[in-house]
């Protein structure tokens, strides 16, 4: 009865907090006694950690006459005036339309194929460039988080909270300082690297081809581990995945793939694949891209989503799969476009298995997943 007291004094605390900004949320916690990084469970906003979206190549690359990740084509007829900030934008995912969500976004830096290694570097630190401009342009809305801790006080303080993510990773190789390179990104705050995208690099082999990881690349698997950088298999063949799985230490991530036994997309993960994340405390972001959801439909339906969840859950457990969705990467489904209409996915899980297991899916996991990176 005690513990049910607590709950409902808590639940009164909050009766505003909607309307409070940083400060004064932080005098609710001291007052309240609940504690900065558990405010955000009495957030009446639906939680979202979504493991994997490509916004802030977008928002750059659109703009560029090369076209470089075809971002200029996939967006050809807008308004391009409107995709510059991450705050207000037409692109998938904006801060605007995320603010009625308590959500945590790992924002990717894709880093395309066909580059060396300096070359991709420079790329990166441009992108990177973005990145923190947007951070400290939109200081009241979003906050760069470190650690699943600072997960939940930047949640807490009603901000979105972002986590740095890589994809691709062509700007390592025995030919750079790569130790040093890495040890920069751990002090940016870079929390998980896709080692590949679809080609080759110096650490291993993307999808479209068939060599696994080099040994170079097996080498920076541990220097990954040792700075509490996630491995991203996503992208990965299936020889480079099992390479991973001879080399790692640590729980990995597939942050946005979905079953290959319900789409036949190489990109997507075999049941073999879904078992070692679950063996090995990983977890899947389940992607929205249409053509990784179904080899049948060219706009993906509701059951589409639902056989990819269900197959997921039947084959690891309920502890493995979470948010990938690909946000501005792919195209979508147009019920899930743009993200504010994430809650509909979230109706949707909550009515075919359950509120706490969407929960799970929607928040839960990935959160865990970060803190057995960072244990």
């Amino acid at each position: 009865m005690a513990h049910a007291s607590q709950a409902n004094t808590h639940q009164g605390s909050f009766a505003t907090l909607d309307t409070l900004g940083a400060d004064e949320a932080r005098l609710l916690a001291q007052v309240s006694g609940v504690g900065l990084d558990n405010l955000a469970v009495l957030d009446s906003r639906l939680r979202v950690f979504d493991l994997h979206c490509d916004t802030l190549d977008r928002l750059v690359l659109v703009h560029e006459p090369n076209d470089l990740g075809g971002f200029a084509e996939q967006f050809s007829g807008g308004n391009l005036e409107r995709m510059r900030s991450l705050d207000d934008n037409d692109a998938h995912i904006s801060l605007a339309r995320m603010s009625s969500y308590a959500w945590c976004q790992c924002f990717a830096i894709f880093v395309p194929d066909g580059q060396d290694a300096n070359q991709a570097w420079d790329f990166f630190e441009r992108m990177y460039d973005y990145f923190s401009d947007q951070m400290q342009r939109w200081e009241s809305l979003v906050q760069q988080a470190f650690s699943p801790c600072e997960v939940s006080a930047v949640l807490a303080e009603r901000k979105t909270a972002a986590l740095l993510t890589i994809e691709g990773a062509p700007f390592l190789s025995n030919e750079v300082d790569a130790e040093s390179r890495l040890d920069e990104l751990a002090e940016k705050g870079v929390c998980m690297i896709t080692l590949t995208w679809n080609g080759p690099n110096a650490l291993g082999s993307g999808h479209d081809t068939r060599n696994g990881l080099s040994s170079f690349g097996r080498a920076m698997i541990r220097e990954l581990e040792a700075r509490n950088i996630a491995i991203d298999v996503s992208h990965l063949n299936d020889e480079g995945f099992k390479d991973v799985c001879r080399v790692a230490t640590k729980p990995f991530v597939a942050s946005h793939s979905n079953a290959r036994s319900v789409c036949g997309h190489p990109r997507n993960l075999a049941d073999w694949q879904l078992r070692e994340l679950a063996e090995r405390g990983g977890v899947v972001g389940l992607n929205f891209c249409r053509d990784f959801l179904s080899d049948m439909h060219a706009l993906p339906t509701k059951t589409d989503v639902l056989r990819h969840v269900d197959h997921i859950l039947e084959v690891a457990g309920e502890d493995v799969l979470a948010l990938g969705s690909d946000y501005d990467g792919c195209d979508v489904p147009l019920w899930l476009e743009p993200c504010d209409k994430i809650g509909d996915l979230f109706a949707l899980l909550s009515d075919e298995f359950g509120e706490d297991l969407a929960r799970k899916i929607f928040f839960d996991n990935a959160f865990a997943f970060f803190e057995r990176v960072n244990a």
